[in-house]
Parts: C-alpha cells; structure tokens; sequence
C-alpha cells in the first residue's frame, strides 16, 4: 500500500533554507503533510530540519505528538526521521526511519539510498522502506549535494547476493590506492571493516540473517550498495 510521500519546496528566504513536505506511515502519524524546516545545524555541519513551530499539542494515533525532526545521528552514522514523544521537545523521541547515506550538508536523496523503518518502533506499521513506497526527496536534499552514489558501479562486484558464509569481492576498475569496505546493520551498527585493492572472499558466516549496506570508499568517493545475509 502507497502511503507515503516526500516532496521538497524551496523557500526564497534568506539563504535559500528548504521546506521538506512530509507525508507518511498513516497508522501513527495520520494521513497529513507536515512541513519541515531548516533550524540550524549541527556540530558536523550537517543541517536539521523540524516542524515548526513546536508547540507539543498535535496529537498522533500512533506517536505522542506529531512533531518530526530530519537529523543526522552521528553516533550511529545515520539520517534519522524521527518524532517527539508527546511534550513537544525533543526530549524523548521514536526513531521512525534512517539513512546510513552520510551527506553533508543536507540528509540524502532516496536515490542515493534507503530510508529505513524502524520495526522496533513501528510494528511494521508503515508499510515498510520509504524507497519500497517511490517516496521522493528532490529540491535541497538532493544527489548533487551528495557526496556518495548509490550502486557500487564497475568498481567492485560482490556476490552472492543474498550471500550466505562467504561474500566475495571482485575489484574492477583500476583504483589510485585501496578501497575502504565497511558493512552496517539497517541500524547502522558497523559489523565490519576492511580495505583492499584486489579481489578476496569475506567470511560473513557470524553475521546474522538480514538486510545490510555495504559502503565503498575509493578516491574521495563513497557508493553504498544494498546486501542481503540468508
């Protein structure tokens, strides 16, 4: 079922700040735009949008107030979408969707990755990857203020995939040095790490079953590709 919808709408104001339109997972949040804006930065640089003004007395059917905040988690190295828990705050939140994309200074296009719902929180309830939903992210929070291109391209080939022991890894492309793997969890959680310039088999046999993305960095570029562990 279709129920979520991002659109971007650039202001004219001073600094060309963006509006993010947000409408997504009915069952907690209602079927409702909500307009998201940019309120300042953070402490690497990367922008925070919010719903404004904060006035902690809209009610959700399914969070305490709906009142969301775009942020990055530089903790966990990820975009974050999350929603108040009913004063209004910030105080306490539920983490609804995140994004391993690293962009700076704006959160990632959907092209270049994947927002994904937080089952813990959700139950499953919102119908699932804002991706797997053509959710769109245009305007400020754009590819081309990225960083980072989603598809690792003819630089390296991994296979199997869902990959199950062994994940192999083929170089392609001539590199200038090595090439910087790093594996997350959907939570973004680093599991693993490695750098190489030729081809090798990775023995993922301690992962556990689920969904990952894999981050590529290679001469001052970053792709990020989708893996699945059986």
């Amino acid at each position: 079922m279709k129920n979520a919808v991002l659109t971007i709408m650039l202001s004219c104001c001073v600094g060309m700040y963006a509006q993010i339109t947000f409408n997504a997972c009915h069952p907690l949040l209602e079927d409702q735009n909500y307009t998201v804006n940019n309120v300042g930065t953070d402490s690497t640089g990367r922008n925070i949008f919010e719903t404004t003004p904060l006035t902690g007395d809209q009610p959700c059917s399914g969070v305490g107030v709906c009142e969301l905040r775009f942020a990055w988690n530089d903790t966990a190295s990820q975009w974050e979408i999350i929603a108040d828990d009913g004063n209004g705050d910030f105080s306490g939140t539920f983490l609804l969707y995140s994004n391993i994309e690293a962009s700076s200074p704006n959160p990632p296009s959907l092209d270049l990755g994947v927002w994904v719902e937080n089952t813990a929180v959700t139950s499953n309830n919102c119908g699932g990857d804002l991706t797997n939903m053509n959710a769109v992210l245009t305007g400020d929070v754009q590819n081309t203020l990225s960083t980072a291109q989603f598809g690792l391209g003819s630089l390296a080939v991994l296979y199997p995939n869902p990959m199950s022991d062994k994940l192999n890894v083929d170089m392609g492309a001539v590199l200038d040095g090595e090439a910087k793997f790093t594996i997350y969890s959907l939570s973004g959680v680093k599991v693993r790490s490695f750098s190489t310039s030729a081809d090798r088999i990775l023995d993922v046999s301690d992962m556990a079953s689920g969904m990952y993305f894999v981050k590529l960095q290679v001469n001052d570029k970053t792709y990020t590709q989708k893996l699945i562990k059986q």
